[in-house]
């Protein structure tokens, strides 16, 4: 393991005076809460599982700065180093011969210093900002090494800024998720409050796959995988309901299909509260309260790499990503054999996808050609959605008529079965929409 090198620049500090000493010089108010509120929005990149020592300059200005870091980022006190005000590189680099190869030395100090020993390390002109941070991973013989990340106050300021309209509906979409769980908490019995409390998490999720490449994929990946396993948790149950709202409509399509559908419906609706008595339990209800509050702690602090766009462009990245994904799906839809469930589901997911998130983002995108896509993307996933939930009703309905030993209920859910597939055969013969799209 290489050592890592996190040097700091001192927080906007009084102005220099004839009539005071400038090791005396202190942070002003708004330089303390500026640093303070910065290294909270950057916590996440600067958190390691690396060892920490901490070294800053003897001056109070950068005593100051170093004991709001290592507040905030839980790390060991600074330790004094005359060479970070004098700026003695020889000194400095002696000392950091000696630090053992799993460390991470975070030195708070002066401009013009940190500036001139970044740009010895790694090769490059180097100019801190006040409050400004770089980390820098050193070579093996720690006598050069290679920028790894960097920001400040002001250029955070600035990206927030820009990002804001972003931060906003990802927001809006925690909000909506939060309230939606209070309805399906309130009535956990009630399908339409169950979907909509699945759907909301599953907009959520692709407004982040939307901007993954803004927020990181390690990021992304956390968010996911956090809101999937909750999405998940509730899957059977939504699948129990839209059979059951399947045959309803077969029953009113075709009431002579079967002998006895109240049987069918009575174990159906047998079997959903079976599922609602022995899974929706106090460990559920923890975890889905659980990845609400990961969900909003997470996004609150989400940071967004603006070199992915061009020269900071927010707008003009969310189109092209747009138009990317657009012309993705339909060539993915056109190539997609849709009598082949994986391949026409897999389909499905990628328009429900983009269609959730030019919803949501819609506002931040043209106007025509988002209202266009949308309704494209909807016609496309629920055609598709039919096709897949036939097959999937289809495969419960045969497990049941395994599992039933009344040979009247079996015959029904093998009739049953049967005619769902003779179903979905019949929409995937009659998809004129989609082979226009």
């Amino acid at each position: 393991m290489s050592i890592e090198l996190l040097m700091v620049r001192h927080g906007k500090a009084e102005d220099r005076s004839a009539d005071k000493d400038d090791a005396k010089r202190q942070l002003t108010e708004e330089g303390k809460a500026e640093f303070r509120d910065f290294i909270a929005s950057v916590k996440k990149d600067l958190e390691t599982d690396q060892n920490v020592k901490v070294w800053t300059s003897p001056l109070a200005r950068a005593k100051q700065t170093a004991a709001i870091l290592t507040e905030q980022m839980d790390w060991p006190e600074a330790d004094e180093k005359e060479f970070l005000e004098s700026g003695d590189y020889t000194a400095f680099r002696n000392e950091v011969q000696t630090l053992d190869a799993d460390t991470r030395l975070v030195c708070v100090g002066h401009k013009p210093i940190q500036g001139d020993w970044v740009g010895l390390l790694t090769s490059r002109p180097y100019s801190f900002k006040k409050g400004g941070a770089a980390l820098v991973r050193l070579n093996d013989d720690r006598t050069q090494g290679k920028l790894l990340w960097d920001n400040d106050p002001t250029s955070k300021k600035k990206a927030d800024e820009k990002v804001a309209p972003i931060k906003a509906v990802l927001l809006k979409q925690v909000e909506a998720m939060e309230m939606s769980y209070r309805h399906f908490q309130n009535n956990p019995y009630s399908p339409k409050q169950t979907h909509r409390f699945r759907v909301n998490m599953r907009k959520m999720r692709s407004l982040l796959h939307f901007v993954k490449p803004l927020i990181g994929k390690e990021t992304y990946r956390t968010l996911n995988d956090t809101i999937k396993d909750a999405y998940h948790r509730l899957e059977p149950l939504r699948e129990g309901d839209v059979l059951i709202a399947s045959c309803s409509e077969r029953a009113a399509v075709e009431p002579d299909l079967i002998d006895d559908y109240a049987e069918v419906f009575r174990y159906l609706h047998n079997e959903r509260r079976k599922w609602m008595r022995t899974r929706l339990t106090q460990s559920m209800t923890a975890a889905f309260e659980e990845m609400l509050q990961e969900s909003r702690e997470e996004i609150n602090r989400l940071s967004f790499d603006l070199d992915k766009t061009d020269d900071g462009d927010v707008l003009a990245y969310l189109n092209d990503r747009f138009n990317s994904r657009k012309k993705k799906v339909y060539k993915a839809f056109k190539k997609a054999d849709h009598s082949d469930h994986e391949a026409a589901h897999d389909v499905r997911k990628k328009a429900k996808k983009l269609r959730y998130a030019v919803k949501g983002f819609e506002a931040l995108l043209p106007k025509k050609k988002a209202k266009k896509a949308k309704k494209k993307l909807k016609a496309i996933q629920n055609e598709l959605g039919e096709i897949g939930d036939l097959y999937v009703n289809s495969l419960w309905l045969k497990d049941y008529a395994e599992k039933v030993e009344d040979p009247k209920l079996e015959a029904a859910f093998t009739a049953l079965a049967e005619r769902q597939l003779s179903q979905r055969e019949e929409v995937i013969d009659d998809e004129p929409f989609l082979h226009d799209a």
